[in-house]
């Protein structure tokens, strides 16, 4: 049973990273993109 839940994290990652859905991007159905740092 273990087995097969590892395997279906790996498929999870393996999908979320082909969709660019990376922990950086917080995994969310829309891409996260940093505002850039305004120096004032």
């Amino acid at each position: 049973m273990f087995r097969l839940i590892k395997r279906w994290i790996a498929r999870y990652d393996a999908w979320c990273a082909s969709m660019g859905l990376t922990p950086e991007n917080k995994r969310s159905c829309v891409p996260f993109k940093k505002e850039p740092e305004q120096d004032d």
